[in-house]
C-alpha cells in the first residue's frame, strides 16, 4: 500500500484505467517498467525486457488468493482463444517457490508462472492481488485491473487480438 495518495491521482488521471477499460489513446498510458526481475519456477532470472515487443499480459497473483485461483480458468481460455506467438501471459507470484509449484503441479496450470525477484516497480502500483496489465507492443500499459475478472469475454478477446495484430510503432 505504498505511495497511496500519488498513486491514486496517477491511476485516476490515465484514460480508461482507473475503469479497467483500455485507453482509446495509448499514446498518454504510462510507459511498463520492462527491467522487472522475475525467476522461473526452476530458478532461471529474466525481465520482462526479454518479452520486448509482444503483448504481454501480465497477471499478479497468489496460491492463497481465491479471486486469483478463479480468474486464472478464463486466463487460459484466453490463451487458448487467442493463440499467437507475440502474446505472451507472465503469471507473477510473490511467494516462495514450493507452495507455487505444488500448487501448479496440482492444477496442471498450462500458463508461464514466475516468481519476483524484485519487488513491482512503482509504475504498476501492485496494492493488491490479483492485478492484471495488458503490455502493448510498444511498452505502454493499456489496461491495469485490480481484482478478478473474466478476461476470456469477448471484449477482452477483441482488445486482446487488436493488439496483438498492431505493429509496433517506428521510434524516431
Amino acid at each position: 500500500m505504498r505511495h497511496m495518495g500519488w498513486a491514486l491521482v496517477a491511476f485516476l488521471s490515465w484514460p480508461g484505467l482507473a475503469t479497467g477499460q483500455p485507453a482509446r489513446d495509448t499514446t498518454s498510458s504510462p510507459m511498463a517498467d520492462l527491467d522487472w526481475s522475475l525467476l522461473t519456477l526452476g530458478g532461471e532470472r529474466r525481465t520482462l525486457a526479454s518479452f520486448r515487443g509482444r503483448v504481454l499480459i501480465v497477471n499478479s497473483w497468489a496460491t492463497w488468493c481465491e479471486p486469483c485461483v478463479a480468474e486464472l480458468q478464463s486466463l487460459q481460455a484466453l490463451r487458448a482463444a487467442v493463440a499467437d506467438t507475440s502474446l505472451v501471459f507472465v503469471l507473477v507470484a510473490a511467494q516462495r517457490r514450493e507452495p507455487v509449484a505444488a500448487f501448479v503441479r496440482r492444477r496442471s496450470l498450462q500458463l508461464p508462472v514466475y516468481l519476483e525477484a524484485t519487488p513491482a516497480p512503482p509504475v504498476y502500483r501492485l496494492d493488491a492481488v490479483p492485478t492484471t496489465w495488458i503490455i502493448d507492443r510498444d511498452g505502454r500499459i493499456v489496461l491495469r485491473h485490480r481484482g478478478a475478472r473474466n478476461w476470456n469475454a469477448p471484449a477482452m478477446r477483441d482488445l486482446v487480438q487488436r493488439l496483438v495484430l498492431q505493429a509496433p510503432r517506428v521510434q524516431h
